[in-house]
């Protein structure tokens, strides 16, 4: 009895096995949704239209692009993560996803636990940028400069809790420098106010910046980045001057937990394959992004490794959740 127990259970696991590859083959067979959990033009959607339009094109199936803004990002993450988990509703999201984990009270999901991790898909550094009237060109001598005398230095970012603010923080901690929030709504009006003088530094995402970086109306300083950005090679990463400063901001794909494996895979292979044309790997450099084309493990160990790291500069940077 108790072998024809066992012998029944393999042949479920087996025919299970086989019915998910055979998904996996078929898979896709209809529309998919990408979720991105922050308005149309910014950043995150312009990975997700690159990504569907090469992945439609590909699977011969439309990929409807669903923004579902709103809370930080905290709603479109929502509605994904109670998703059936068969691979035809996507959340395109990015570091962010970790660190609300600890700014918000009462979430409704865990980044770890109620996601599937499909593809790291690209990098894009902070950057700490100086005003032309601020009269530096390095961060090492803005510690040097600060150090020599006391200076009242304000920032400017997108916001509280961005990881641009926590990158400037830890900068801080580390270093020393007498660095000032000011938070803004967005990057655009805090490189407004940097280009008018009105602001000595801006620490913000790079695809915010590339544009006025590579006219030389503003000063790079440093990438967030453990080590130099490929699209600012030239640029030291703060970690060369302030040894431990380093924060990972990057873009993935993720799926409601329990995603099959043979269809994370496939989707990985294949948006990998899409960003790797010359053509798109063209786009995302001229909009700031290094592609990175991650595999599921790899954007799980990323998350694992990340999730407690951000959860230690927000307590340096005494942000309460909730705030």
């Amino acid at each position: 009895m108790k072998r024809l127990i066992l012998t029944a259970a393999a042949l479920i696991v087996s025919a299970t096995g086989i019915a998910t590859g055979v998904l996996a083959q078929t898979y896709p067979d209809k529309v998919v949704r990408m979720v991105v959990p922050f308005p149309a033009g910014g950043s995150y959607d312009v990975i997700a239209r690159l990504i569907g339009a090469g992945l439609g094109e590909r699977w011969g199936q439309q990929i409807v692009i669903d923004n579902k803004g709103g809370a930080a990002g905290e709603i479109g993450a929502a509605a994904v993560a109670t998703a059936a988990p068969d691979g035809y509703t996507l959340l395109l999201f990015g570091d962010g996803i970790l660190i609300n984990q600890g700014l918000m009270k009462n979430r409704a999901f865990h980044p770890l636990k109620s996601f599937s991790p499909v593809t790291l898909v690209a990098r894009s550094p902070q950057v700490l940028v100086a005003s032309q009237s601020l009269n530096v060109t390095s961060l090492t001598e803005l510690v040097a400069r600060s150090k020599a005398g006391k200076l009242d230095l304000p920032f400017g970012t997108a916001g509280s809790g961005t990881p641009g603010h926590l990158a400037a923080e830890l900068l801080a901690a580390k270093s020393g420098l007498p660095l000032r929030h000011v938070p803004y709504r967005g990057g655009a009006p805090a490189l407004a106010d940097l280009l008018g003088n009105h602001l000595g530094l801006v620490s913000t995402g790079l695809p915010a910046l590339i544009g006025s970086i590579q006219s030389g109306s503003i000063i790079p300083l440093a990438v967030s980045s453990e080590k130099r950005s490929t699209l600012l090679p030239n640029v030291p990463a703060m970690n060369e001057s302030v040894p431990g400063v380093f924060l990972d901001t990057w873009y993935g794909i993720l799926a409601p937990a329990g995603l099959p494996d043979p269809i994370a895979q496939k989707i990985y292979t294949d948006v990998s394959a899409v960003m790797r044309a010359p053509e798109m790997s063209t786009k995302l450099a001229e909009q700031g992004f290094e592609f990175v084309g991650g595999s599921p493990e790899e954007l799980k160990g990323v998350m694992e490794r990340d999730l407690p790291r951000w959860q230690e500069v927000i307590d340096l940077a005494g942000i309460k959740p909730g705030q």
